[in-house]
């Protein structure tokens, strides 16, 4: 059988839920305890499609300002890139234009191949008056950067099926996502 592999980095701002994202689909459990990842993580998912073995690398990286130094260099060769905001945060929200700009200055200062983009809006099983940001907002933003929109629950597993099936079938698609111009987007 053969493999693919597939790096994936996980970005965002500290306690949107990127590392709980992670061990729900790669370890299958959840954590309700918030403890700040250091630099980076990574964990491995393995799944077969098509009689191909696809193993997803993810990179969990630590969304503190503090990190951002050692950052750089993690983005480099990844072929999917996630940018995780909380729905009851509009400041994380609106930090994605923030991290998108970390993204491609790390990967335009490399051999660019290209990458797949995915927006998520972690913490939906939270009650609906706490959400801060509107679906269709996140949707139109992930839009106009070329990045795939979803949503999903840590805690309850809502939307993570969904993304893992997103993650495996980019192993099977060529990197397409060009660098965007942040002043483009106003």
């Amino acid at each position: 059988m053969s493999v693919r592999h597939v790096k994936v980095i996980f970005a965002g701002d500290g306690a949107v839920g990127k590392t709980a994202v992670v061990n729900r689909f790669t370890r299958g459990e959840y954590g309700a305890n918030y403890k700040m990842t250091i630099g980076t993580n990574i964990s491995v998912h393995k799944s077969v499609k098509n009689g191909i073995e696809v193993t997803l690398v993810c990179w969990d990286l630590g969304g503190q300002p503090r990190f951002e130094a050692v950052r750089g260099s993690f983005y480099l060769g990844a072929q999917v890139i996630v940018l995780v905001y909380d729905v009851t945060s509009s400041g994380s929200f609106k930090n994605l234009a923030n991290w998108l700009e970390e993204v491609n200055r790390a990967i335009s200062e490399s051999n660019y191949e290209g990458y797949k983009g995915i927006i998520i809006g972690n913490k939906v099983d939270l009650p609906a008056e706490f959400r801060a940001v509107d679906i269709d907002e996140a949707k139109s933003f992930a839009e106009a950067i070329g990045f795939m929109y979803l949503e999903t629950s840590a805690k309850d597993g809502n939307g993570i099926t969904d993304l893992v099936e997103m993650l495996v079938d980019s192993a099977f698609v060529q990197p397409s996502q060009e660098l965007v111009e942040l002043d483009t987007l106003s």
